[in-house]
């Protein structure tokens, strides 16, 4: 501003000159078009003075985030390249994950919150002082015409943009194709149902004699949580998008997702908590030794889990209830950059969030160390550059974010205890010491009162 004052002043002191010394002179029309050129000149000054003056002021934006070193650099890079392009600098703030936890909750006490904050699934706590970014994605500011609704949707809470994912992950089935095969079952589509999942399963222990499907009774439960939805009745076993209470009342819905827990476990084609137990990491997974067809498990850990295993895998979505029915599935934020409400630069942080998640160069230094990127033709730029694994990974994301639901997926500070009682009816259940309906019936009875305890 300062510069733009002592500008100013010369300019003025500048014409006074010209008037006093051309104007009223001889020759008056021949002066007068030398000052016509001279004003020309002096305006064409001060547009470009005022341009490079206000990418001097906008900024230094600053920055913060976690990670480890590797994300350091690359993010570190990303922003020299966008200083280059737009003269737009940056302070940035970067953490291991520890020492990051605390640090929004000092710098937002103190008012000195960065201009761009890195989130995560806490970003409920600091929801006041985030910057809504609704309005610069509708005048454009922040481009999303190359991703689906559901990739806005997992950073948007109550209609209300918060911020923009930097990486997605999604919960999926993962299978083994020759498997399939070799027992005589067609490998599972993304329409295929939970009839078709629970043939396919029994099939393959019968032809095969292995597990359909290995996974932990943690994973079980994650799955409840959206089969109640796929009856498509407007009910779903939580009230979204906050979890403090339950959103349904027919214990049909638990019930009948126990009775198949129950049917697949005493066919062999499901695993008894004994083998449950077993599965601790992803080297552990039965999958992994051909001793299972299937397995549940995150997108992230694709790669590991197929490396381990030595052969090729594939991916593909839950099953739904029905073919032409919803399939309650969402799409996850691994993490994500939001505005501060309190930033002096909010146009230019929400002009910076268009450039992280569109631009090709910067992508490709990030190499999506984030997570699988939000827009498409990122996606298609880095595909060229993976491993058949992490092309599994990015096809099967795609493919989910024409389909999944758009709510974002947030826990409620009982729902661990929510999903342990729902274990311990489960296990009663595979060992025959109550039936499926009365598990379903405790099971809703005492989550409420968790629930309501906790409100």
């Amino acid at each position: 501003m300062q510069h733009r004052i002592f500008l100013l002043i010369s300019l003025t002191s500048y014409y006074s000159f010209i008037n006093r010394n051309f104007i009223f002179k001889e020759g008056f029309f021949v002066k007068k078009r030398l000052l016509l050129f001279l004003l020309a000149v002096v305006m064409i000054v001060t547009l470009v003075s005022n341009t490079i003056l206000s990418k001097e002021e906008a900024g230094p934006l600053r920055i913060m985030w976690w990670g480890s070193q590797v994300r350091h650099d690359r993010t570190l890079a990303v922003l020299d390249l966008y200083t280059q392009k737009t003269g737009v600098r940056f302070e940035p703030e970067f953490y291991g994950f520890d020492d990051y936890i605390s640090k929004p909750n000092i710098l937002i006490a103190a008012n000195d919150a960065p201009d761009l904050m890195q989130m995560g699934g806490n970003f409920p706590t600091y929801i006041d002082h985030i910057e809504l970014l609704n309005n610069y994605i509708a005048d454009g500011t922040i481009d999303i015409s190359n991703t689906d609704q559901s990739f806005i949707g997992i950073t948007t809470l109550e209609g209300n943009t918060v911020g923009l994912s930097s990486g997605t992950n999604a919960p999926a089935v993962a299978y083994d194709p020759a498997l399939f095969e070799k027992a005589g079952v067609s490998e599972p589509d993304f329409k295929w149902t939970w009839e078709e999942f629970e043939k396919a399963a029994l099939q393959i222990k019968e032809q095969l004699g292995i597990l359909g499907i290995a996974l932990t009774r943690n994973d079980e439960f994650w799955i409840l949580t959206t089969v109640v939805s796929q009856y498509d009745t407007g009910e779903s076993l939580f009230l979204e998008p906050y979890r403090e209470s339950l959103n349904y009342t027919d214990d049909r819905y638990v019930t009948e997702y126990l009775e198949m827990v129950h049917r697949l476990t005493k066919a062999g084609a499901y695993p008894t908590p004994a083998q449950m137990a077993e599965i601790k990491d992803i080297q552990g997974n039965p999958l992994v030794r051909g001793e299972a067809a299937m397995a549940w498990v995150y997108s992230n850990q694709f790669v590991a889990l197929s490396e381990t295993a030595g052969r090729p895998l594939k991916l593909v979505c839950l099953p739904r209830r029905k073919k032409d029915g919803p399939l309650s599935q969402t799409i996850m934020s691994s993490q994500m950059f939001c505005v501060a409400k309190n930033s002096p630069y909010k146009k230019e942080a929400a002009e910076f969030l268009s450039f992280w998640v569109n631009d090709v160069e910067a992508n490709k230094i990030l190499q999506g160390e984030r997570g699988v990127p939000i827009m498409r033709h990122i996606r298609e730029a880095l595909a060229l550059t993976l491993s058949p694994a992490e092309q599994e990974i990015y096809s099967y994301l795609t493919d989910l974010g024409r389909e999944a639901a758009t709510d974002i997926v947030l826990d409620s500070a009982v729902q661990t205890q929510i999903r342990d009682i729902y274990i311990r009816y489960a296990e009663q259940v595979v060992f025959d010491r109550i039936a499926p309906e009365e598990a379903a019936k405790r099971f809703r009875e005492e989550a409420v009162e968790i629930l309501e305890r906790y409100q």
